[in-house]
């Protein structure tokens, strides 16, 4: 059996915005807590959250804090040990050099460019880093190369992209249980 490490990050900036431009986004408890809770379902053992900010860093410590090491934990252990997985980052290159991690970017949209299924990153052997933007995705002009693209999620909706949250459980759950 091949062995393979797939953790995921949550990218902050750069991101683009709604012109297409290089931009920065919040960090919101909601990520925090839901791709940790997320990832904990499926036994993804860091989280990296990207944003060079220092106050929204503090944020972040503070929240994780609370449930860490502050009464929070105290009334919820579950909470406790899922947060340990959060890790903040100043830049993508900083997530990436922790586990000399393979890039593989996420989109609603096709890409011009190396697509995998997620169910094969599994079997593929090294340690690999499911990237995720926020805002209207990653600015790709300013990050790291990566090795290939994960497959869009294709809906049969009206709408082109599900939130990021969502679109984090679809692809662990596709990558995990295939």
């Amino acid at each position: 059996m091949i062995a393979s490490r797939i953790d995921v990050a949550l990218v902050h900036c750069p991101v683009l915005n709604r012109k297409g431009e290089c931009s920065t986004t919040a960090i919101t408890p909601m990520d925090v807590h839901d791709f940790s809770r997320t990832a904990a379902f499926y036994d993804v053992e860091h989280v990296y959250l990207v944003h060079p900010a220092k106050g929204m860093q503090s944020m972040v410590e503070d929240l994780t804090g609370y449930w860490q090491h502050g009464e929070g934990g105290e009334r919820n252990q579950g909470r406790r040990e899922v947060l340990k997985s959060i890790q903040m980052m100043d830049n993508l290159e900083a997530a990436q050099a922790r586990h000399d991690y393979q890039l593989w970017f996420t989109s609603a949209q096709d890409m011009d460019a190396m697509t995998v299924l997620p169910a094969d990153l599994p079997k593929m052997l090294g340690n690999h880093l499911i990237v995720f933007g926020t805002g209207w995705g990653l600015d790709v002009e300013n990050l790291p190369k990566a090795n290939g693209w994960l497959s869009p999620i294709v809906g049969i909706g009206k709408v082109r992209h599900l939130s990021v949250r969502a679109a984090l459980a679809i692809y662990l759950d596709r990558l995990c249980m295939s």
